[in-house]
């Protein structure tokens, strides 16, 4: 008898426990896209479990070649969420064993970083694919919308330089890099940076053949997988150096 109701508890224990288990599955429900002025945005909604900012790495985080991607491992994880196109892109998701990995697709050169995150309630990653082009006005960001990691305080443009200086808070050894980017978004000047007591300040000389618009930024990319973790950006004219 004893046998028998024991027997019968844990099978009822069985009946809550596994169930449970089950739902707690981490699972890939839907890709949205969405076009704003800096980036176009990829949503991958998730359901059944907590997505963690450890789980999502990127293996492809320069996506100038056309292609990029973010790997998602997990327990257990699973998709269902069908493959979108939108705003030019295509986002598609592949199973792998442990893993989900979210596979995108555009035109060559219309991007110039891959930057991506984590958010609960509900659970979601978040992708960014920053656009290459200068900035449109809404897309000039002077205080980096990543949390004032890197500022652009003063700039000058001068014939085939640009002088500028600002301020960085709590980057890696504080060391980040400067950049002129010309109108197809190309870089054609670069320079290493390394804050001083919370300052900055870079001479950056640049190549172009003719007049044009362009772009000077700073950013800096995560030590775990060379994403982008922050981006300081504005507009500038460009001319051939004297």
């Amino acid at each position: 008898m004893r046998r028998t109701l024991l027997v019968s508890i844990l099978l009822v224990a069985l009946a809550w426990v596994v169930p449970a288990t089950a739902s707690a599955a981490l699972t890939a429900t839907q890709i949205r896209i969405g076009n704003h002025p800096a980036f176009v945005r990829v949503v991958v909604d998730f359901s059944g479990g907590t997505l963690h900012r450890g789980d999502t790495e990127s293996p492809d985080p320069q996506p100038m070649d056309g292609r990029a991607r973010v790997r998602v491992t997990h327990a257990g994880v699973s998709s269902v969420a069908p493959a979108v196109t939108a705003e030019h892109m295509t986002a598609r998701i592949v199973e792998r064993s442990g893993s989900i990995v979210l596979r995108l697709t555009f035109r060559k050169h219309r991007f110039k970083y891959l930057e991506h995150g984590v958010l609960h309630s509900p659970e979601r990653l978040v992708v960014d694919l920053w656009k290459a082009r200068p900035p449109s006005d809404a897309a000039e960001f002077l205080t980096a919308p990543q949390g004032a990691c890197l500022t652009i305080e003063n700039l000058d443009a001068f014939d085939g330089r640009v002088s500028a200086n600002g301020t960085e808070s709590d980057l890696f050894e504080h060391m980040f890099q400067a950049d002129v980017r010309n109108e197809k978004g190309r870089v054609v000047g670069l320079r290493p940076v390394t804050a001083s007591g919370g300052h900055w300040h870079r001479t950056v000389p640049y190549t172009v053949s003719a007049s044009q618009r362009g772009t000077f930024e700073v950013v800096d990319f995560s030590e775990q997988d060379g994403s982008l973790s922050c981006i300081a950006q504005i507009r500038v004219p460009l001319a051939p150096a004297p």
